[in-house]
């Protein structure tokens, strides 16, 4: 989920809440291949969560002992008609289209899910990696289109809004650094940095975790800096 990951990380100066996220993102992709349906699981839940504070942010009425009794698909149709409400850049058809997916990942949700509906052993039916796949990837389109859309709109002022004090220093947006696009700095950093076999790798816990050192390090290695001993 690196796209929805980095819009995150990149408007973490004016949303740092919303990298509670990132953890899930990074949970369910670490359960694709192992646990499917734990992975359907957190994507329904990553969409539903998104959602619940998209809706907060643009709606000051909205209560969230209220958003916490909606199940996922009305959820989604309320935040992307606030979007489209507030910008243009929400189309049509994707609310329909959007609650149609989360509908259906509510359902395999409830039908074989591990954690919030315990199963008796052996379960009756199982989801396979291809379709945890799908659902992953098709979480992180909607998840990036509605952060793309919510990022893009100035606040309104709101309980979760504070006044700017000048005298305080405000924490500038990180500019947006992909993985996938820098291979040689992240075997550099594995290659300094190795960890034990079964974890993750260095570079990308640093990018996952700790992004703003990330930045920092490709800076310096881009420099040559970085690259000497």
């Amino acid at each position: 989920m690196r796209q929805a990951v980095e819009l995150i990380v990149h408007h973490a100066g004016r949303y740092p809440e919303f990298r509670y996220y990132i953890s899930l993102m990074k949970k369910a992709e670490s359960y694709l291949s192992n646990q499917p349906d734990i992975c359907i699981e957190t994507c329904k839940s990553l969409l539903e969560g998104v959602s619940k504070s998209i809706i907060e942010r643009l709606d000051t009425t909205a209560k969230r002992e209220e958003l916490d009794k909606k199940d996922v698909g009305p959820l989604i149709k309320q935040a992307a008609r606030l979007l489209k409400k507030a910008d243009n850049v929400i189309e049509d058809d994707f609310v329909t289209r959007c609650s149609s997916l989360a509908h259906a990942l509510g359902t395999l949700r409830n039908e074989r899910g591990d954690i919030s509906h315990g199963k008796a052993v052996p379960k009756t039916a199982s989801s396979n990696d291809r379709l945890s796949a799908l659902c992953l990837s098709m979480t992180e389109n909607v998840l990036s289109y509605m952060l793309d859309a919510f990022y893009s709109i100035p606040p309104e002022p709101s309980e979760h809004s504070q006044e700017i004090d000048e005298t305080v220093e405000v924490e500038p947006d990180l500019p947006i650094v992909s993985y996938d696009d820098n291979g040689d700095f992240n075997d550099w950093l594995d290659e300094k940095y190795p960890l034990p076999e079964g974890r993750l790798i260095y570079s990308s816990a640093l990018y996952e975790l700790y992004y703003e050192d990330y930045v920092i390090k490709l800076e310096e290695f881009r420099e040559g800096f970085g690259g000497e001993e």
